[in-house]
């Protein structure tokens, strides 16, 4: 992995954007790596598109998607920070000025991880939890030495309640905790995103309320190979009413309205491939 990343880096970028390119329209319309569910999720999302346009939607998505994948190898000999620029970093600066820490609520949208490092080297370091990927541990090890290369906390849940733990650590220490709001576990109930209902995750609802802290909405546009834009949106608020319950599913209804919002600004680099709805 260390050697195709070292590879992956010494290539001209213009070779890399390209080959993106081709290998994203080649999974997108030879392969057809997930194309049903990613046209059906864009048009669930933006139900007066044509299937042509909903098509092209998603054929520039996964495009972007290899492209990501792409970055994170070669961001193993390259250093892509001053290349990613910050929208209203003074949302950020203020939210931990509060001196609670900061959760960060994002999405699978760009490259999240040019945030998370962007993040961690100009402002505070982010903690993550992230699940592992597969069952082949040498690609794990590569992928978590990495990210800590770029300045991230990120690490592998491996017991219930590690999350929760490492969250509140981060906060209690004025840091930032990422949290990823556009996925759901198991069990979860469903809220409507785009008017459909959709599993969603509820735990940041819950861990807030035993660790409150400014909220704050972020995503990343890819304006270039390696070149991206983190997009702060204002901090949103969430209440207690004294119903837990009730408070959780608010909020976690609160992050699904933020999650519509940013797809809409960058539909062509959402990930659409999961499946939501399902």
């Amino acid at each position: 992995m260390s050697a195709f990343a070292r590879l992956i880096g010494a290539l001209p970028e213009s070779l890399l954007s390209g080959f993106a390119t081709c290998l994203g329209v080649f999974l997108f319309d030879v392969v057809r790596l997930r194309r049903a569910l990613v046209v059906r999720n864009i048009k669930i999302a933006f139900p007066d598109l044509s299937h042509r346009q909903a098509v092209g939607i998603g054929r520039r998505a996964m495009i972007h998607l290899v492209t990501t994948v792409i970055e994170l190898f070669w961001v193993y000999t390259n250093d892509m920070e001053p290349r990613v620029t910050v929208d209203h970093p003074e949302i950020l600066r203020d939210g931990l000025a509060k001196g609670k820490g900061v959760y960060i609520i994002c999405v699978h949208c760009g490259n999240f991880e040019a945030l998370a490092m962007k993040f961690s080297r100009a402002f505070a370091k982010v903690t993550t939890p992230v699940k592992k990927i597969g069952s082949m541990p040498g690609v794990n090890r590569f992928i978590f030495e990495n990210r800590a290369k770029q300045g991230m906390d990120a690490f592998v849940r491996t017991k219930k309640g590690e999350g929760f733990l490492a969250m509140r650590r981060a906060l209690e220490e004025k840091r930032i905790a990422g949290f990823m709001v556009d996925q759901a576990r198991p069990g979860e109930p469903r809220i409507p995103l785009f008017g459909k209902p959709a599993k969603t995750n509820t735990s940041l609802g819950a861990i807030w309320e035993k660790c409150p802290a400014p909220v704050i909405p972020a995503y990343s546009e890819r304006v270039g190979f390696g070149r991206h834009i983190i997009r702060v949106l204002p901090e949103i608020e969430f209440t207690s009413t004294g119903d837990l319950q009730a408070d959780i599913l608010s909020r976690a209804a609160q992050c699904n309205t933020i999650v519509e919002e940013i797809i809409r600004r960058c539909p062509d680099q959402y990930w659409w491939v999961h499946d939501r709805w399902k």
